[in-house]
C-alpha cells in the first residue's frame, strides 16, 4: 500500500478556487478528464512552473478553504496525473468529494501545515497515520488521518476504480 509519500513541497496560500486556481475554467467547459493531460496545466495560474517542474511525489501545501467553489473533478485529476499529494489547512467537502473520487492523496484538516513547510522543503507524510515529517527541518505535524474507507477508494485509483474493484469482486468467474 502507498499510503507514504516522500517529495517536494510547493506552498500555495488561503482560498485557491478549483476554477482558475487549481485548474482554468476552459478545461471543465471542454470537458476534459484526461488526468495527463489536465496535469499539465493544473496550477498553471498560480505558479506557471509548477506542472512542468512538480515530480511525482511531491506535496501542494495550501492554506484554508483549498479548492472553494464548484467542485469541478479536473483540477484534482490534474493534481492526481503529476502523482502529487495535497495538503490543506481546510478544504470544502465539494472539494474533499473530488479528491476522493479523482483517487488523489490529500490530508484536508492540516493546521499548522501553512507554518510549518516552506517551498522546497523536503516532506514525508503518512496519510493513513496522519503524520507529516519535514524532512529538511525536522518539524512533525500530526493531524487526523483518512479513513481507512477513504484510503481503500485511493487505493483504487479514485471512485471509478472502486467501483470496479466492487463490481469484479461479485461478479462470477465463468470459465
Amino acid at each position: 500500500m502507498k499510503d507514504i509519500l516522500l517529495g517536494k513541497c510547493w506552498v500555495f496560500g488561503d482560498g485557491i478556487p478549483i476554477d482558475g486556481g487549481i485548474i482554468d475554467l476552459k478545461y471543465v467547459l471542454e470537458q476534459i478528464h484526461d488526468p495527463k493531460e489536465l496535469a499539465k496545466h493544473v496550477m498553471e495560474r498560480l505558479n506557471p512552473e509548477f506542472p512542468k517542474s512538480a515530480q511525482p511525489n511531491d506535496f501542494v501545501a495550501a492554506g484554508r478553504r483549498f479548492g472553494l467553489g464548484n467542485p469541478h473533478i479536473q483540477g484534482f485529476l490534474g493534481l492526481k496525473g503529476l502523482g502529487v499529494g495535497v495538503l490543506a489547512e481546510s478544504m470544502p467537502r465539494g472539494a474533499v468529494r473530488c479528491a476522493v473520487n479523482a483517487g488523489l492523496y490529500f490530508l484536508p484538516h492540516c493546521p499548522g501545515i501553512s507554518q510549518m513547510a516552506r517551498a522546497g522543503d523536503e516532506l514525508e507524510v503518512n496519510f493513513s497515520a496522519g503524520k507529516i515529517h519535514n524532512r529538511t527541518t525536522g518539524a512533525h505535524l500530526q493531524v487526523e488521518p483518512l479513513p481507512e474507507m477513504i484510503l481503500e477508494i485511493i487505493r483504487a485509483g479514485g471512485g471509478k476504480g472502486y467501483v470496479r474493484q466492487i463490481i469484479s469482486s461479485i461478479t462470477p468467474k465463468t470459465g
